[in-house]
C-alpha cells in the first residue's frame, strides 16, 4: 500500500515541462596579484554565473513524499543534457544529502554531490588548454520561503536575485579557497518555480579529512561578511547576524579519500609562479611597466600618480581574529578580495597614512588595481582602491 501510494505521489508531482535550452554562462579571467609582503604573483582562474535549488528535509516516510516535489541530482543533469554526469549520479559514488536551510527570504537544499575523472560530457579547460576532468559536482535548489516562484530563465526578471554558490574547505580561508579560484562554474535551469544549480569546481575529495562545506551566499561574489572562518580551527560557520542567504551545509564526503600528498601538491600549484615554455617566469612589457609604477609609488605620493575610485571606498572594522576583510567590484566588472591581519602587516600605522597592501591586474597599467588601507581617528579603517592616472 505504501508504494503504491509513494508510487502515484511522485507521479504527481514530477515537472511535465519540456527541458529549457541548457544554460552554462561560464567566465574565465585570469589575474595577476601580488601582495606587498608576500612578493610573488598568483594567478587565478575565475568563473562566474547564477542561481540554484530546493528540497524538504522532514522525519520519517515525510521526507521521500516532500522529494518528490524536486528533482534529482540525477534528474537535473538529464535536463542539462549531460549523460555522463546523469550515470555518474545513480554509481556508488554519488552522494544524497536532501538537506535544507532558510535565511534571506529563501528556502535552500542541498541535494547530492558526485566527483570523479570525465564524468561530464562538458569538460573545461584551464588556461594551459588542458582539459580539466577531474571535477565534482553539487546540486543545489532554491525557492523563494514564501512560495514565490523563482523567474523562468527566459524572463526579464531571471538575474536580477543573484547568488554565490561553492564548496569551501576547512583549514581554508574561503576568500581565498572558492569556486572562483578553483576551477569553478556552474549551469542552471528553473523548473515549476525552483531554480536548480549544478555547480563544479576541481575535485577537492582529496580534503576528505577535514570538513567540506557547500555555501550559498547573497550576491555574484563572495561576501566577507557571510561566513566566519576561524583560523585556529579551520572550521567555517554562519554568521547568524548575517541580513541575507548565507546556507552551510556540510557534504559527508568518504574519508578514505583524502590524500594529503595529492591536497599538498595542489595548494602549491595554486600559489606557483606563471611559467614561460621554457620553464622560467615570463614578464612580458606589461608587467614591467605595473612594476616600475609600483616600486615608484609612496604614501605621500599616491595621490599625485593614481587616483581613488570612490565606489570602493568602505568603511571596515577589525574582526575577532584581528583582520580587516574587503570586497569591491568595478563597473568593468573587475573585482578583488582579500584579508589580512592589521598587526602584523602595519604595527606602526598611523591615522591618515595611505598604506598599500597589494595590487591586481590582468592586462596592465589600464586595469591596474591598487588596494590601500588608513586608519582613521575613531579606529575605524578606510579601505579604497586606486589606479593610475593614465
Amino acid at each position: 500500500m505504501k508504494n503504491n501510494m509513494d508510487e502515484l505521489l511522485k507521479a504527481a508531482l514530477t515537472p511535465m515541462d519540456a527541458p529549457d535550452e541548457k544554460l552554462n554562462n561560464q567566465i574565465l579571467s585570469k589575474t595577476k596579484e601580488r601582495d606587498f609582503m608576500k612578493n610573488k604573483y598568483q594567478k587565478k582562474k575565475l568563473s562566474v554565473a547564477a542561481c540554484f535549488a530546493v528540497c524538504v528535509l522532514v522525519m520519517g516516510s515525510v521526507t521521500a513524499v516532500a522529494a518528490y516535489r524536486y528533482l534529482s541530482p540525477k534528474d537535473v543533469a538529464v535536463e542539462l543534457e549531460d549523460n555522463k554526469l546523469e550515470q555518474a549520479f545513480q554509481s556508488e559514488d554519488a552522494i544524497y544529502v536532501n538537506e535544507t536551510q532558510e535565511g534571506g527570504g529563501y528556502r535552500v537544499t542541498l541535494l547530492g554531490s558526485v566527483a570523479g575523472e570525465n564524468i561530464s560530457n562538458f569538460l573545461s579547460w584551464d588556461e594551459n588548454n588542458v582539459v580539466e576532468a577531474d571535477k565534482i559536482y553539487t546540486v543545489l535548489a532554491i525557492e523563494h520561503a514564501d512560495g514565490t516562484p523563482m523567474p523562468d530563465t527566459s524572463s526579464d526578471e531571471y538575474g536580477e536575485e543573484t547568488f554565490l554558490a561553492s564548496h569551501y574547505v576547512q583549514g581554508l580561508s574561503p576568500v581565498e579557497y572558492n569556486i572562483m579560484s578553483m576551477g569553478g562554474g556552474y549551469s542552471e535551469i528553473v523548473r515549476e518555480g525552483i531554480q536548480y544549480r549544478l555547480i563544479e569546481m576541481h575535485n577537492i575529495e582529496m580534503f576528505a579529512d577535514r570538513e567540506i562545506y557547500v555555501g550559498i551566499s547573497s550576491g555574484t561574489f563572495y561576501d566577507v561578511d557571510a561566513y566566519w572562518f576561524d583560523e585556529e580551527t579551520g572550521k567555517i560557520n554562519r554568521n547568524e547576524e548575517y541580513e541575507g542567504l548565507n546556507a552551510l551545509f556540510t557534504l559527508p564526503i568518504d574519508k578514505s579519500k583524502a590524500n594529503s600528498e595529492a591536497a599538498k601538491a595542489y595548494l602549491e600549484s595554486m600559489n606557483e609562479p606563471e611559467p614561460s615554455s621554457d620553464g622560467h617566469m615570463e614578464i612580458n612589457e606589461a608587467d614591467l611597466s605595473v612594476e616600475e609604477f609600483i616600486e615608484m609609488l609612496e604614501p605621500e605620493n599616491i595621490n599625485e600618480y593614481a587616483q581613488p575610485i570612490e565606489s570602493t571606498r568602505k568603511i571596515c572594522t577589525v574582526n575577532e581574529e584581528g583582520r580587516i576583510l574587503f570586497f569591491y567590484e568595478l563597473e568593468n566588472g573587475t573585482f578583488g578580495q582579500g584579508n589580512f591581519n592589521v598587526n602584523d602587516r602595519f604595527p606602526d600605522m598611523s591615522v591618515g597614512t595611505i598604506n598599500m597592501i597589494g595590487y591586481n591586474y590582468s592586462e596592465g597599467m589600464e586595469d591596474l588595481c591598487i588596494n590601500t588601507i588608513m586608519l582613521n581617528e575613531d579606529g575605524t579603517y578606510t579601505f579604497v582602491v586606486y589606479m593610475p592616472k593614465i
